[in-house]
């Protein structure tokens, strides 16, 4: 009933009022995730592949130089961002492996940034990748996405979608997944023109398979693997890349042809770091995706809103993925119905205003694989059983030289911090 009443007020405004007036309607939210990409993979970072629509993003907006996901492997990190808390708390410490593990994904009942947004009259939908649950009953459609299609594990052939889904609907939808993600969200757009929504773009893209647009079933060779880290596989990676980077631009010139840009904010980043792809010379971060060193959960972030977020600006602090929960709905004023139990941290005065971000302990948790991580400054410390390393990030960027000894009350501080994390995340709280 709420929602149809937003829409009908919506409708009757846009009637009584100029395109241009949408800039008073409620913000629209437009959330674009990379999958696999690191920043040493870009231009934007001093990278080796140009993209020159997040580029221009960039330019005109805020872009983010230490921002984090909240893991290193994708189901973790995505079910952070939909909850705005740590993924301990809603058990997804590692990949979702498909149909093997029927009970693992985020519960319905647990609040997510969509039914926010859902409950409060806007539109809602989810093109592209899930991984937060492989049945049926952890399907978006129970999270408050009104539409999804796409695919719900981590990856997908490119051309291949038989296991695709439309809603709750198994179908064959065909296309090359990257392109297919961008025209979903665009013809969303365009159906939703005059009412608020919010849009979850979700690629495939840069996750292996390594196949472009021209790698259909009939094209491929036999014996090649288009899993590989090699020569041929990283032309394909840049092609994958850029061919997103054109999507970005796609959905960005619609904002503008639509007049919605000056009443859309639009985040991109990634959700983890990188594979490996990068020739050595671009690899500024140790290690990258299933690692706790900076190359594993540093991704490349923009936020993108004319008129709102004054053009080229850049922020240094530490910000990690499940701050967008309440970020977001702050800046749809939408955050006095959000759960009062949030991890995450509201940015709004950052990115609107160019306030300082407060300072704050931030853990990067995959156990029992990896151990735990944390972040306090400049500080990084990562422990595993027995082993501890602590790090200068300002002086030591690369993670090189372990500290520990040099620094024992440092050390003992954050070792402390950690244990009483890891019982706070684990105790059902």
């Amino acid at each position: 009933m709420l929602r149809t009443l937003v829409c009908l007020l919506n409708c009757l405004w846009c009637v009584a009022v100029p395109n241009s007036a949408h800039a008073d309607s409620p913000p629209n939210i437009v959330v674009i995730l990379a999958d696999d990409l690191g920043c040493c993979d870009m231009a934007l970072y001093n990278g080796w592949v140009k993209t020159p629509r997040i580029e221009q993003m960039a330019e005109q907006g805020m872009l983010f130089t230490d921002f984090h996901t909240n893991s290193s492997v994708c189901s973790p990190t995505r079910a952070a961002f939909l909850t705005g808390r740590y993924q301990q708390r809603v058990g997804i410490v590692d990949v979702i492996v498909g149909s093997r593990e029927p009970q693992s994904g985020i519960s319905p009942s647990i609040p997510t940034l969509p039914r926010v947004f859902k409950d409060n009259g806007y539109a809602t939908a989810l093109f592209g990748k899930w991984h937060c649950g492989y049945q049926d009953q952890y399907n978006p459609v129970h999270h408050g996405f009104d539409e999804f299609v796409g695919f719900l594990n981590g990856a997908t052939d490119y051309h291949n979608h038989g296991a695709w889904r439309v809603g709750l609907e198994k179908q064959n939808v065909p296309g090359y997944s990257t392109r297919i993600i961008t025209d979903r969200s665009i013809e969303f757009i365009k159906r939703n023109k005059d009412n608020p929504f919010f849009l979850y773009v979700s690629h495939a893209a840069v996750h292996n398979p390594y196949q472009t647009v021209e790698d259909t079933p009939d094209n491929r060779v036999e014996g090649e693997n288009p899993n590989r880290i090699n020569d041929k596989n990283r032309d394909k990676y840049r092609w994958m890349l850029q061919d997103l980077d054109k999507g970005v631009g796609q959905i960005l010139d619609t904002l503008h042809e639509l007049d919605l840009a000056e009443n859309t904010l639009v985040v991109f980043f990634s959700d983890n770091g990188a594979v490996g792809m990068s020739p050595k010379e671009f690899r500024r971060f140790r290690g990258g995706k299933f690692s706790h060193y900076e190359g594993g959960h540093r991704v490349p972030a923009v936020a993108w809103w004319p008129g709102k977020i004054k053009a080229g600006r850049q922020s240094d602090k530490l910000i990690v993925g499940f701050d967008l929960f309440p970020t977001l709905t702050d800046i749809a004023g939408l955050s006095k119905g959000n759960p009062e139990n949030l991890d995450g941290a509201s940015f709004k005065a950052h990115l609107l205003e160019q306030k300082d971000f407060p300072d704050r302990d931030i853990f990067f948790g995959y156990e029992p694989k990896l151990g735990t991580a944390m972040r306090r400054g400049d500080w990084k410390m990562i422990v595993k059983e027995e082993s501890v390393q602590l790090f200068n990030l300002q002086l030591d960027p690369q993670e090189i030289t372990n500290v520990v000894d040099q620094h024992p009350g440092v050390t003992r501080s954050m070792k402390q911090a950690i244990d009483r994390f890891k019982t706070n995340v684990t105790s059902g709280s």
